[in-house]
């Protein structure tokens, strides 16, 4: 039951990141330059995990991998869908009060790819974005639950633990219960055994006085 909890969540949080991710054209400032870069917006995300899914990412690309200054950057790489030379990316990730992008700028070579004059190559780009925002997305929700369903164990252990409290306490209960109808059993019966003992001393001081009184009559 929890499983199937777990993945409708994780169905209609897909759809959530397919109406929320958000893909830009905008010109951003890098290390070496202001250039036109792919922006995506990444919902849920926390930084540490967006910063070692960029790192994969910007690695997944090839060629020479570098980390400077918060520029993730990928020095003489090439993929078939880019065509036969080789280019240089750069990623950054550009936070807004809770709100995380990632910004993607690429060096074709003397040149920095732009979607009006280079749309086959910035698609290529764009769609890579926008998996790796879905992807780095899905991961934080993912990590979320499992921190909820931690939780949530822990809480279902802690209502166990008092539920197996409770049936420990009743069943004390009952042993006291009939612990103290034994008792009390065993008081009936000796109030019982008393008076019948106190019948049978009365018998007996009657005898004594019997046996007294012979040693009177001897004379």
């Amino acid at each position: 039951m929890k499983q199937l909890i777990i993945i409708a969540t994780l169905f209609l949080s897909s759809l959530t990141f397919a109406q929320e991710i958000k893909v830009t054209n905008e010109s951003v400032t890098f290390n070496n330059g202001s250039h036109p870069a792919v922006v995506v917006t990444i919902p849920y995300a926390k930084k540490e995990l967006v910063e070692k899914a960029l790192k994969g990412e910007m690695k997944d690309w090839g060629g020479k991998y570098d980390n400077s200054k918060g520029e993730y950057m990928a020095m003489q790489t090439s993929m078939k869908a880019m065509g036969d030379k080789y280019f240089d990316g750069y990623a950054k990730i550009i936070e807004n009060g809770s709100e995380i992008r990632v910004a993607f700028a690429v060096d074709l070579g003397g040149a920095y790819m732009d979607s009006r004059e280079h749309g086959a190559q910035w698609k290529v780009i764009e769609e890579r974005a926008k998996k790796f925002a879905t992807n780095t997305a899905m991961e934080s929700i993912e990590d979320e639950i499992s921190a909820e369903a931690k939780i949530l164990k822990e809480m279902e252990k802690q209502q166990s633990e008092m539920e197996s409290d409770i049936e420990s306490s009743k069943k004390d209960i009952e042993d006291y219960k009939k612990r103290i109808a034994e008792e009390e059993q065993q008081i009936k019966d000796n109030e019982s055994n008393i008076a019948k003992k106190k019948e049978e001393i009365a018998a007996q001081s009657k005898k004594l006085e019997e046996v007294e009184k012979k040693k009177k009559s001897i004379k």
